[in-house]
């Protein structure tokens, strides 16, 4: 009876989340049309004579929708993450998140992913044909500039390119929320929805770079690019502020070109903070009522962005820390043990002794399950900040002291998949390259510690790893003992190693895990104050609670100060007040309700810090310590291949006949050649299938957990 109420209240909110994008969506479709800006323009006359005025309809109208779809999806989530049959239900259309494109410039491609591009291609079409079909009909001259037709066709055509710009800032910090994550509730997480941020953001850029450029090429002909450029007008846009925030957004840019942000992170994190400049100069040169069509993005950003400071202002300090024969590192750190998270979670990590500023995702190895008091991350030498912790943690080792002073760190996360897709299938094909096993670990961990007690949870687990040397290997060795003394809690586990470049001796699997599993491990002094936990973040009740909260005090504020300070103006005179008046209200009001929703979060975060104070008691053991005396027989039936790649194909095929299962879970982690090996031979095979119609359709759901920043 109570599963059944849950649903029904799932589905009601489902439904009203589904009504509210759906008409936020037609109201951005409709938007440039004539019959729209005549009724728009009747609806702002009659909002002016209410408290609520014209600027308090625009933020009803196209905020108010988005951010009751986050609140009510943050509320769906916590109601789902409370029943695990709920986290693991099987989606309604699991092919169309299926890929569909193998091989493309962006990477393997989805139906969902495709159709959601090709729609907004759609919109940003409709929307420039619209408002310019209706500009050269009115044909408006500038005052300023004495200008042909053809050069009026263009003047106008530049300005509706920078009109698009603006549908994709609204969408541009979606996709990076981490805390305040809109994207879990499609499922989506926030590695994987990274990209749509670079995808927009790229978009963004060309098209303002367009919309510059036109309109500066106009004023060049009439020899007035200078003047025009520098010039801050008192209302309507602001040409220099419009330079300014397109000279920001070219830098950001550049500095995130994978060349660039490969080579010299510092530069691409310091420049990427430039997107405060970005956003005010945008608000200066659009305007007050432009910026509220994209405020709803911004204000969720800012409220994600204040949970994460406050989250991570708190340090914690190292438990221990394993350096791997493979130049990698394991750091394990204290939790509390009412800290959960769903496996191939992962949280950002700041060391100050390396860099103050700088925060760098990993992959979570360890299972909430397993272990109530730590949390495990694996890091791989793979840049200069990586570089640099491996050499600090290794000339601890060489100095000798058996428990050196622990390192503080500070932490933002976990954020991780709102479901746990793992568990909705019997049989699972999990792979990986490299690091990529970072992810898999955790999967492998949640596995073990439930031990079959879920109706449904996987009985056969096949795990693909290949690396390109030996020693590589030693990575497994954070999950040996689990694959040494655990594989029936893994159920009919089966274990395939591929090592790439080298050549090696017969050993086994077993051999191989047993001698890369004694590694170098520093347990850190006791009496560093590692008493403190990793703070743990907001729950979904309050994130849902402050994103209401911050619009009702962001409107009730804008409503105030506007009556205070412009309303009695604009009864006495006709005159239009400066733009700037619009802009700092409007920043006033964001900074109230975001200082409020601070002092609120930091207020509930103290009530709560008497139970997070408590004494955490370890149980940390040194890998060696957990290695049985006898594992003969454990892992008779895994193998290990020299000098040679897995064949996924042919590998994904053997596994297809020998499962009974309907459907078989892939979840793939590694380098983009192994994700589209893996991503052609899925579609093949489910094409067949469907081809075929055979009643026992064994078909492939894959699941992609790359994350590369």
């Amino acid at each position: 009876m109570a599963r059944n109420t849950t649903l029904l209240l799932l589905l009601v909110l489902k439904l009203f989340m589904a009504v509210l994008l759906a008409a936020w969506a037609c109201i951005w479709i409709i938007r440039p049309t004539q019959s729209w800006k005549r009724s728009w323009h009747v609806a702002e006359d009659r909002a002016n004579a209410t408290f609520l005025g014209d600027y308090g309809l625009t933020v009803v109208v196209y905020c108010l929708p988005v951010l009751a779809v986050a609140t009510l999806g943050y509320i769906s989530l916590h109601i789902a993450a409370k029943k695990d049959d709920l986290r693991k239900r099987r989606p309604l259309m699991p092919a169309f998140t299926n890929p569909l494109i193998v091989s493309s410039p962006v990477g393997v491609l989805s139906a969902a992913e495709l159709l959601g591009v090709a729609l907004f291609i759609v919109f940003l079409a409709w929307t420039y044909y619209s408002n310019v079909s209706s500009d050269f009909k009115k044909m408006t001259p500038y005052k300023s500039l004495k200008l042909n037709r053809w050069q009026l066709k263009m003047m106008h055509m530049g300005v509706r390119i920078g009109s698009l710009s603006e549908a994709c800032l609204l969408l541009l910090f979606l996709p990076i929320l981490r805390g305040m994550a809109v994207f879990r509730i499609l499922g989506v997480q926030y590695e994987a929805s990274v990209r749509y941020h670079i995808w927009i953001g790229n978009t963004m850029i060309l098209l303002s770079v367009l919309h510059g450029i036109s309109i500066m090429f106009i004023w060049a002909t009439k020899n007035r690019l200078l003047k025009e450029i520098i010039q801050w007008q008192a209302t309507g846009r602001v040409n220099i502020a419009g330079a300014i925030a397109l000279a920001t957004g070219v830098i950001i840019w550049i500095t995130s070109l994978p060349q660039v942000r490969r080579k010299q992170f510092q530069l691409f994190f310091s420049a990427h903070h430039l997107y405060m400049v970005f956003i005010l100069f945008f608000l200066i040169h659009a305007g007050d009522r432009h910026f509220y069509l994209v405020f709803a993005g911004v204000l969720l950003f800012a409220l994600d962005k204040i949970l994460r400071i406050i989250q991570s202002r708190k340090q914690t300090f190292l438990v221990s820390a394993s350096i791997l024969p493979c130049r990698a590192v394991k750091l394990t750190l204290p939790k509390h043990p009412c800290m959960d998270y769903t496996p191939t979670s992962i949280v950002f990590i700041k060391v100050p002794g390396i860099s103050e500023f700088q925060w760098h995702p990993f992959s979570i190895t360890s299972s909430s399950n397993m272990d109530d008091s730590e949390l495990s991350v694996l890091i791989k030498c793979q840049g200069q900040w990586t570089t640099d912790l491996y050499d600090m943690l290794n000339s601890m080792t060489d100095a000798g002291s058996d428990h050196p002073k622990s390192i503080p760190v500070a932490v933002e996360g976990p954020y991780g998949p709102a479901t746990v897709e793992h568990l909705r299938y019997r049989s699972l094909v999990l792979i990986a390259g490299g690091s990529g096993i970072s992810p898999l670990m955790s999967i492998l961990q949640d596995i073990a510690s439930r031990n079959g007690a879920m109706e449904r949870s996987p009985t056969k687990v096949h795990l693909i790893y290949a690396v390109k040397k030996v020693q590589d290997l030693s990575m497994l060795a954070l999950i040996s003992p689990l694959l040494l003394t655990h594989s029936a809690e893994l159920g009919n586990l089966h274990l395939k190693l591929f090592v790439t470049e080298e050549d090696g001796p017969p050993f086994t699997a077993e051999k191989m895990l047993q001698d890369l599993s004694r590694v170098k491990t520093i347990t850190m002094n006791k009496a560093s104050p590692e008493g403190t936990a990793v703070p743990t973040p907001e729950g979904l009740p309050w994130k849902a609670a402050i994103t209401a909260l911050s619009l009702l005090l962001f409107l009730a504020s804008l409503i105030i100060l506007t009556h205070l300070f412009v309303h009695q103006e604009k009864k006495s005179s006709k005159k239009k007040n400066p733009s700037w008046i619009g802009d700092l209200l409007l920043l006033c009001s964001l900074a109230i309700a975001a200082s409020c929703c601070t002092v609120a979060t930091v207020l509930s975060r103290w009530r709560k810090s008497v139970d997070d104070s408590q004494e955490l008691s370890h149980k940390h053991h040194e890998l060696a310590e957990m290695l049985p005396d006898k594992v003969h027989g454990a892992l008779q039936t895994h193998e290990i291949y020299f000098g040679c790649r897995p064949n996924l194909g042919d590998m994904l095929a053997e596994i297809a006949t020998g499962t009974g299962d309907s459907e078989v879970g892939v979840f793939v982690c590694g380098p983009t050649s192994m994700q589209e090996a893996v991503a052609s031979f899925c579609t093949r095979h489910n094409k067949r299938l469907k081809r075929e119609e055979r009643k026992l359709k064994r078909s492939f759901n894959v699941h992609f957990l790359n994350f590369s920043l």
